[in-house]
């Protein structure tokens, strides 16, 4: 519909087809919304371009759609087939760059795994004097 209607900005794009997607695809009301941004952000891209996506590409949900249990290692997330909770794994150091989480996850399928990847916050280090060179970077 973005593309023959050349409607590629969110608004004009949701009052469009919200309905028709969310009746079609029975979408909760979010997801709707989460499929209109990413057809909207393929076509930021290049709107001389009809865009497709592949059946099981990457998606990404914001917190109402998908929360992380940290101390359960699970995540709740909403499916075509409810709200579920689902174990997740990860590594001590990953667990602490979750605590500082922020923002959207992307649920990705990638080589026959589930992925979440989620961006978090880490301090900047402070800066080091450095004396002499430490290394060179040739770009190869």
């Amino acid at each position: 519909m973005a593309w023959e209607t050349r409607t590629f900005k969110q608004i004009p794009l949701h009052h469009r087809v919200y309905h028709t997607v969310k009746d079609r695809f029975d979408l909760s009301a979010q997801m709707a919304v989460r499929a209109n941004a990413k057809v909207v952000d393929a076509y930021k891209l290049d709107k001389r371009v009809k865009r497709s996506f592949r059946e099981l590409g990457a998606i990404t949900y914001d917190d109402r759609v998908l929360s992380w249990k940290l101390a359960a290692s699970t995540v709740s997330i909403w499916t075509v087939g409810g709200r579920q909770t689902i174990p997740f794994a990860a590594g001590e150091y990953q667990r602490r760059l979750l605590a500082t989480r922020q923002g959207e996850t992307d649920l990705a399928y990638v080589g026959g795994e589930f992925y979440l990847f989620a961006t978090v916050n880490i301090e900047e280090p402070d800066p080091v004097e450095v004396r002499g060179v430490l290394g060179v970077d040739l770009g190869i």
